[in-house]
């Protein structure tokens, strides 16, 4: 057994761990394509367990409650066109980030822009349309700090910024993804701080209150690196 602390200000709603990067700490034990399922809102700065089973599934708990668990999986997503960086650009003008002034999630990890720190991402994607296929999209350039050992960035944040892309891909047309569910990550090929990427996310299907997205990671000339399928809950 090992222990992780999500930091206070690690937030996706506030008072919550951000649900991509809580994902991102059990995923990291996982070898391949891995399912996260997030059972609890995550508490932050507290000390939480990670666990390690027998069968390969990994756990996360605190004080003997279950917050997540992550285990190995495949991922059978397509990936439409990814916009060029031009377009991705001019897509975040109209990214939910924005609206209001301070944007749907102000502080945010993943979507926020009125953070008072550098930890945020700052991943404002905003909708568009490539090729028939409605989307939303942003343009995230990793920074140092989050690279891993081989200098690449480490592939827990990789998966924080496939996270809220899904929910901003409802949300940009209309209906509120409020809570990340489970969500099914796979990294292809290794990513590059320093460097900017392409950030996108669409609509999938909707069943009731479950919706589900897919959301990509690729290169500025469209190579994809990393993928993910969430299921999201709206908020009524």
């Amino acid at each position: 057994m090992s222990t992780v602390v999500v930091p206070e200000h690690f937030v996706g709603p506030p008072g919550m761990g951000h649900g991509g990067y809580v994902a991102g700490l059990l995923a990291r034990h996982v070898d391949g394509a891995v399912q996260v399922t997030l059972r609890r809102a995550t508490p932050v700065g507290v000390e939480l367990a990670v666990d390690v089973e027998g069968d390969g599934r990994v756990v996360l708990h605190h004080d003997g409650e279950l917050i997540a668990e992550a285990e190995a999986a495949t991922l059978d997503l397509d990936v439409p066109p990814v916009p060029d960086i031009d377009a991705a650009v001019a897509a975040e003008k109209g990214s939910p980030s924005h609206w209001n002034e301070l944007g749907v999630h102000p502080i945010c990890l993943g979507c926020g822009l009125a953070r008072d720190d550098d930890d945020g991402l700052e991943i404002a994607v905003g909708p568009l349309e490539v090729d028939g296929h409605e989307q939303v999209a942003a343009v995230w350039r990793p920074t140092p700090a989050m690279a891993g050992p081989d200098g690449t960035v480490d592939p827990q944040w990789v998966l924080a910024a496939l996270d809220c892309p899904g929910a901003m891909a409802f949300i940009a047309r209309g209906t509120f993804a409020g809570l990340l569910g489970r969500i099914v990550f796979e990294q292809l090929a290794p990513v590059a701080v320093g460097v900017d990427h392409i950030v996108t996310g669409w609509e999938i299907d909707r069943d009731g209150r479950k919706l589900f997205a897919g959301t990509a990671l690729a290169t500025a000339d469209g190579t994809v690196l990393a993928r993910a399928r969430a299921t999201w809950f709206e908020r009524t």
